[in-house]
This record gives structure tokens, C-alpha cells and sequence, in this order.
């Protein structure tokens, strides 16, 4: 997005950096689980322009918000369809549906839910856009497939952790852009360096050093420091608080036992290979 701006009127870029951090927040919101930030950020995307000293925009207000969103659909079947082959519409149609259903906002729940059932089966291409006349509805629904492929497409995609990193950095290069803050001021990303010594500081010196390199790393070790990192773009290591401070411990602590249960179960289904012993046979006996 940041390269679309070069040149821009001053109000431009502003609405555009806004608009893209608020559509991302939104994804960010569903794989969350958080119905009332997410309704919350449907309805501001839609006043924004209301507010005083704003610049008329002409074009149908959801548009570009609804845009972003698809281009991080577009990345993620991108991500998926490398892999192996493409999603069928109906399994996102399905992945979307739930999370509809359980996050939208009720005014375009119904709506939405019918625009995801006239999608047809199989690999014809889905257009998730609302045409010429985006709208909120047309907002949820690409939210709903972000959303979804963000959390794994069903398995089909891994770290889904880390994956929520990289749209909370889009987030705050988008609005560092929309506030016009200078590059050396911008905090976009945080360092692994940052990021260890904030588990040092919550634990000890010793359990950061059982995080080895990036080439030793598993996807739990680095679902761990993508959860460090979200918070430090969020909030400096010196003023987080005691209350984070602890529901930093339960993440990190559930993505352990997730991964202590998943070593387990593949030790569990491990069969032995090797040289087939064969079983001693008694001597007959002589008649």
C-alpha cells in the first residue's frame, strides 16, 4: 500500500492508511474471536468520512478497506495453492460462514450469509468484491475469508501466530503512513534481540536461551516470539503491565502444551522400524 502514496495529496494518504490499518484490524478481530471490536471498526470504517474537516470522497466508502482485505485473500490462496491444489469455494465458503455467523454484526449478518451461499461449488473463481457498490456486507464477508485462512484454511496453512504478526506489522506501517510519522520514528517490527529480552524479563535469562537460531527454530518456538512481538508493537517493554504481563504467560504457556501434546501424539503413533526378528521355534519333539 505504502507505494501507492508517493505523491498523494496529504488527505489521501491519511484516509487511505486509516481505511487499510481499520480493514486489517478487522481480520485481526475475527481470528480473535472479538465481535465487538470487529463491529466497532465495520461501523467507524463507515463514519470516517463524516467527521468534520474531511475531504469528500466520492467513491463508495467500504471500497478500498474491502480491497486490502482481498489482497490478503489473494496472498493466502497464493500461500495455499504452492502447497497443493486450490481450495474448493465451498470449503471457504464454510470456514467464512462460521465465522460469520458467530462475529458479524447482526445488521449484515443475514445478508452476508446469503452472498456466501450464492457462491457456486468447485474452482470457479470467486469474487468477493462488491462490484461497483462495495458495502459493509461486502466488508464482512472478505473479512470472514481472511479471517479464516489467517487461522490455518483448515489445517492447510501453518503458524497461524506468526501469520497474525505480519498483518499487525501491515497494520502499523499503514497507520505510521496515515499520520504521516517520520520513517526513523516508525516502530513497524520487532527484533528477535526485543523479543527475547521481553521473555527473559517475564521468566529468566535461561528460558530465553532455550529459543535456539532461526534455523534450529520449530513453529511453537516461533509462534512464542510472534506473541512477544505483537505485543511490542502494541506496547514498550516498560510499560507493559502486570495484567499483560500475565496474559502473556497464558499464550506462551498454551502454545507449550500445545506443542508437548503434539510431540507426544507423534511419538505415540511412531511404529518401530527395523530388522524383522524371527520367533524361536521349539525343537520337534523326536517319535
Amino acid at each position: 500500500m505504502n507505494d501507492l502514496m508517493g505523491g498523494l495529496p496529504r488527505p489521501m494518504v491519511e484516509r487511505m492508511g486509516r481505511m487499510s490499518g481499520m480493514a486489517l484490524r478487522g481480520v485481526i478481530a475475527l481470528i480473535d474471536g472479538a465481535p465487538d471490536t470487529f463491529a466497532a471498526l465495520v461501523e467507524r470504517i463507515g463514519t470516517w468520512d463524516d467527521d468534520p474537516g474531511r475531504v469528500p470522497y466520492p467513491m463508495p466508502r467500504y471500497r478500498f478497506p474491502t480491497q486490502e482485505v482481498l489482497r490478503i485473500v489473494n496472498d493466502f490462496f497464493s500461500v495455499v495453492e504452492k502447497a497443493g491444489p486450490p481450495l474448493p469455494n465451498e470449503v471457504v465458503v464454510e470456514g467464512a460462514r462460521e465465522l460469520v455467523a458467530r462475529y458479524a454484526p447482526g445488521q449484515y449478518r443475514e445478508a452476508a450469509l446469503a452472498k456466501l451461499a450464492a457462491f457456486p461449488a468447485g474452482a470457479e473463481p470467486m469474487d468477493l468484491s462488491g462490484g461497483e457498490d462495495d458495502g459493509p456486507v461486502d466488508f464482512v464477508v472478505a473479512s470472514a475469508a481472511a479471517a479464516w485462512l489467517a487461522c490455518g484454511a483448515g489445517g492447510r496453512m501453518a503458524m497461524p501466530q506468526a501469520i497474525r504478526l505480519r498483518l499487525l506489522e501491515q497494520v502499523r506501517r499503514a497507520e505510521s503512513a496515515a499520520i504521516g510519522a517520520p520513517e526513523r520514528e516508525q516502530v513497524n517490527q520487532v527484533s528477535d534481540r526485543d523479543a527475547l529480552a521481553l521473555l527473559a524479563d517475564l521468566y529468566d535469562e535461561d528460558y530465553a536461551r532455550l529459543i535456539p537460531g532461526p534455523r534450529q527454530r520449530g513453529p511453537w518456538e516461533w509462534d512464542m516470539l510472534s506473541v512477544l512481538k505483537e505485543h511490542l508493537l502494541e506496547t514498550p517493554a516498560d510499560a507493559t503491565t502486570p495484567e499483560q504481563r500475565g496474559e502473556l504467560k497464558d499464550k506462551l504457556l498454551t502454545i507449550l502444551l500445545a506443542a508437548a501434546a503434539t510431540q507426544t501424539k507423534t511419538k505415540l503413533s511412531v511404529r518401530t522400524v527395523g530388522k524383522r526378528v524371527q520367533p524361536k521355534r521349539k525343537p520337534k519333539r523326536k517319535r
